[in-house]
């Protein structure tokens, strides 16, 4: 059997639309697909192999029939995040806070030789922007 591919990362967020707004600006990502019915929304990004996408809180909690944590700008992070992988970090970290993000750690490099900041989205996600590992 062939082991299974990462397909989606998806985001359960309040404003399906904001977040890929959000986005595409803050992080150049191109969007692929949108589709909004009465607020059960759902939308995706193209970031490579892998894609990113948001659904509505609506649409997740009646998918899974029970209620779910969402992030939020004003709780602590969740405990997860989200890795984008650049050659440039700071301008990367510049674009994101220009377009709304919330600094959570300045662009450092690590004992291992990667670059790293963080950031918080506009939904309170949190996005780690690196570069990739030597």
């Amino acid at each position: 059997m062939t082991p299974p591919a990462l397909g989606y990362v998806i985001l359960y967020v309040s404003d399906v639309a904001a977040s890929l707004a959000f986005y595409e600006k803050a992080f150049g990502l191109a969007r692929r697909f949108f589709h909004d019915d009465n607020g059960k929304a759902y939308g995706e990004l193209e970031t490579g192999a892998t894609r990113l996408a948001f659904a509505s809180v609506v649409l997740a909690t009646g998918h899974l029939k029970q209620p779910v944590v969402a992030a939020a700008p004003d709780q602590p992070p969740l405990g997860m995040e989200i890795a984008l992988t650049t050659p440039d970090v700071p301008a990367l970290f510049q674009r994101a806070l220009k377009a709304g993000a919330t600094a959570v750690s300045e662009p450092a490099t690590k004992p291992w030789g990667q670059t790293v900041a963080y950031v918080r989205d506009n939904s309170g996600f949190l996005v780690e922007l690196c570069t990739p590992l030597p």
